[in-house]
């Protein structure tokens, strides 16, 4: 049957309409999720100056389910607001990750600082010839052992006390640290270069560029090149052939200037009329205007060193000066040996001396 034109046509509006109402009505999802995305942020703080190691770590991350922590020190944690405590000083950096619950992510990573000069302060004193090292700290100590150790040779155990005495021959160095333990278990170590005087302070690798007017025949890194003079160790040495004595110098060039008011200098292996005899040790400003600092005469390295069957051979020998005034060159002048024309010295130390 046949339905009227006019029945049809308000029929079929009515179906559009229902239509129309239902399309309108369905919920538009957002394609990235419906949770808002997460944030990560953290602070943190010792909770106790006795213990410095143990850092209380406070997330102040948001729209967080979940927490991902990484100590920098091969240890990880899950809780939201944890607490941790280091076993060593160190510089860490601490991660932390917030997760919503559809998986999206966040980051965020802070620096924390545990440096042993911070936390533990060593305390010289001499005193008739001998030398008296202890330290000052707010952490609890529950453990304190000093070692001790003379040129190449390895460390030894000498004090479990909370000091230690020590006789230094004058001209002389000697390697030593401290090792500190806290009842949690955290250890601190300090490291010194002592002489009778007191700690030491070694400047001759601190950021720097080190030169040489003469160069030994086979460069600077050859088996005695000038590389030698300042690697630290005293079985090797630098060497140079027929020097000028008017112009025969080294010197460093600090990227910032220093206070510098000592030097070491150890003689060679062998045949000491190499040695250096007269010298004058300079400072400047602009590497053009030199100031004489100190100066030497008549000098003998014929006494000390390691081995007794050639007295002063690989002898060390320690001068110091009276200057407050930082500079950016020093310069070593040697204006002659005992009587060779050639030169030769195993090592040279740029010190701060205690005064």
């Amino acid at each position: 049957m046949m339905m009227n034109r006019k029945y049809l046509f308000l029929i079929l509006s009515i179906m559009i309409g229902i239509s129309s109402c239902s399309k309108e009505e369905t919920p538009i999802i957002d394609e990235e999720g419906l949770l808002p995305k997460p944030t990560a942020s953290f602070t943190y703080e010792v909770v106790d100056p006795k213990d410095p190691f143990t850092i209380k770590f406070t997330n102040t991350s948001t729209n967080v389910a979940r927490s991902i922590w990484s100590f920098a020190d091969d240890s990880t944690s899950s809780e939201l607001s944890p607490t941790h405590t280091y076993l060593k000083t160190g510089i860490f950096d601490v991660k932390l990750v917030s997760l919503n619950e559809e998986g999206y992510w966040a980051q965020r990573e802070e620096t924390v600082k545990i440096l042993p000069e911070e936390l533990l302060e060593l305390v010289a004193t001499p005193s008739g010839g001998t030398l008296r090292m202890s330290y000052d700290t707010e952490m609890t100590v529950s453990n304190t052992e000093w070692f001790t150790k003379q040129g190449n040779d390895p460390y030894t155990s000498v004090s479990q006390a909370s000091d230690m005495t020590l006789t230094i021959p004058s001209g002389q160095f000697m390697d030593a640290y401290v090792m500190v333990t806290t009842p949690k278990g955290s250890k601190v170590r300090r490291d010194m270069l002592l002489a009778d005087l007191g700690i030491v302070r070694d400047l001759t690798k601190l950021d720097n560029e080190f030169t040489v007017s003469h160069e030994n025949s086979g460069g600077k890194d050859a088996g005695e090149g000038s590389s030698k003079l300042t690697d630290n160790n005293i079985t090797t040495k630098w060497y140079v052939g027929s020097v000028n004595d008017a112009y025969f110098w080294w010197q460093f060039e600090y990227f910032q200037p220093q206070i510098i008011n000592g030097y070491s200098m150890t003689s060679g292996n062998d045949s000491e009329s190499r040695d250096p005899k007269n010298w004058d040790f300079l400072g400047s400003n602009d590497g053009t205007n030199w100031i004489v600092l100190d100066s030497r005469a008549e000098e003998l390295f014929n006494t000390g060193g390691p081995d007794a069957s050639k007295p002063g051979r690989r002898a060390t020998r320690i001068f110091s000066f009276d200057n407050t005034t930082p500079y950016t060159f020093y310069r070593m002048h040697i204006k002659a040996r005992l009587s060779s024309g050639s030169f030769q010295l195993s090592e040279f130390r740029m010190l701060q001396l205690p005064r």
